[in-house]
């Protein structure tokens, strides 16, 4: 079963189907969610930057994995692995 959710242009994932978009959109709001979670709970916007950008880095992983494992591969791209 091929699952072509997103098309690589250079290191970033675009999305390139309906569920492509509804996962971008997820993690978007996830990370917008966690920012306001954490600024609620910092005392300075250093505090609130050291624990947002590793959240923001677990997010784009979990993005990336996804994407990679669901992308749209060309055939000369699957002929060549």
């Amino acid at each position: 079963m091929k699952l072509n959710w997103f098309t690589r242009k250079g290191i970033i994932y675009l999305p390139a189907a309906v569920a492509g978009w509804v996962i971008l959109v997820i993690a978007f709001s996830y990370a917008v969610y966690t920012f306001i979670d954490i600024d609620r709970r910092s005392h300075s916007v250093s505090d609130t930057l050291i624990n947002f950008v590793f959240n923001l880095l677990i997010i784009g992983l979990v993005y990336t994995l996804v994407a990679y494992f669901t992308e749209k591969r060309t055939e000369a791209e699957i002929l060549e692995e």
